[in-house]
């Protein structure tokens, strides 16, 4: 009997020591996802969507191990986990007691919001007035000093924009511009809308991919600094909600991967036209002459290819005084952050940060309160 047992556990042991290893390999291969081009190395890109899986379950066999007689083994994950603490970082916020100052102390200090609002509830003709009126009062109570608006709505006719105007006038916003993404019928115009209480001495926008565009604003603070402002909206995954209830009843009866297969080619035809987005972004950024701070919707997860590429040696401000997975995708799974607001750490110190919870639109709005940490000069 005692035999037995021994034998037993050492191919349970053997068995999670196995699955222990294959864990190790995932998160190596979601590494991989985060430095490779999508379009040169087919599907890897999709083991992004997987990151936080792969750390929670390294995690547990780090826990596993350490309550089991063989303790060594903790240090098979352990060191994986180790090496990758900027991977860990960007996924999950543990400034849980980092204190937040939101209160303006100089004219060189601002805030600014980011916030796809889902074209203003106007896909939903029953409720769009009322999410709306909703939708501007938050901004009005947060009243940003740069209102960044991917995915917004407005009338082709504009005396019938009387949310925008209550938006601009509310807040005393001096300048406002919208790039049209793409035109939904004869009266509506979907795209990115931008607001500012500063002037603006230029204005750009980047045509990246079809519907697809890096719109650049270079603000003049009043300390008369001047900083690049880039939004954006990259390629999605074009899921209608049809295929969101598919996705769900997936989860409920846990169907085969085979009636799923679609999805694969899809999401990695989209990482493709990400991927291709944020080099083009990148070169961009390399070029600019000011403080940088690049925000908006790049629907893709912390630590894919899209968000190193376009963050490379700016600072997620998540990373800085984020909390838990900071959920701006409120469909699906609650480890989707893919909303991001990126600076120049030498430039901008980071006074506050937050996601707030709503809602009101499929995304939840990220906002960050920023002070010039040196003073910026201004270029041609």
């Amino acid at each position: 009997m005692k035999k037995l047992y021994t034998i037993t556990r050492k191919v349970f042991s053997n068995t999670f020591l196995l699955f222990n290893l294959a864990a190790v390999l995932w998160l190596l291969f979601c590494y991989i996802a985060s430095i490779k081009d999508p379009i040169e190395l087919r599907f890897i890109a999709l083991f992004s969507l997987t990151t936080p899986f792969a750390l929670l379950v390294n995690f547990f066999f780090v826990g596993l191990w350490l309550f089991s007689r063989i303790k060594w083994r903790a240090l098979i994950s352990l060191s994986a986990l180790l090496l990758s603490f900027k991977m860990i970082q960007a996924v999950f916020g543990y400034h849980f007691f980092t204190k937040n100052e939101w209160a303006k102390s100089s004219t060189s200090s601002f805030k600014l919001m980011s916030w796809n609002t889902h074209a203003m509830g106007i896909y939903d003709v029953s409720t769009e007035k009322a999410i709306a009126k909703d939708i501007v009062s938050l901004i009005n109570k947060e009243s940003p000093d740069i209102l960044c608006l991917p995915e917004f709505s407005i009338n082709s006719n504009p005396a019938k924009n009387k949310n925008l105007r209550k938006i601009i006038n509310d807040n005393n916003y001096l300048e406002y511009r919208i790039n049209t993404d793409h035109i939904l019928n004869d009266k509506v115009v979907i795209g990115t809308a931008v607001l500012s209480k500063y002037p603006l001495v230029n204005y750009k926008v980047y045509d990246l991919n079809p519907e697809i565009y890096l719109v650049q604003l270079d603000v003049a603070l009043p300390n008369n600094a001047i900083i690049s402002v880039f939004v954006t909206h990259l390629h999605s995954f074009n899921l209608s909600d049809e295929d969101k209830f598919y996705i769900e009843r997936l989860k409920r009866n846990n169907e085969t991967i085979k009636k799923s297969k679609p999805f694969f080619t899809r999401f990695n035809n989209s990482y493709v036209s990400r991927g291709d987005e944020a080099n083009q972004i990148r070169t961009i950024l390399d070029k600019a002459t000011h403080p940088i701070i690049i925000c908006g919707d790049f629907n893709d997860l912390p630590y894919s290819y899209t968000y190193r590429k376009i963050k490379g040696a700016l600072t997620d401000a998540f990373t800085i005084k984020g909390r838990g997975f900071g959920r701006t995708y409120n469909q699906i799974i609650p480890t989707l952050r893919i909303d991001y607001i990126f600076y120049s750490q030498q430039h901008f110190n980071l006074k506050a940060f937050n996601t707030m919870r709503t809602h009101l639109s499929d995304h939840n709005p990220i906002i960050a309160h920023f002070k010039l940490s040196q003073p910026a000069k201004n270029q041609d």
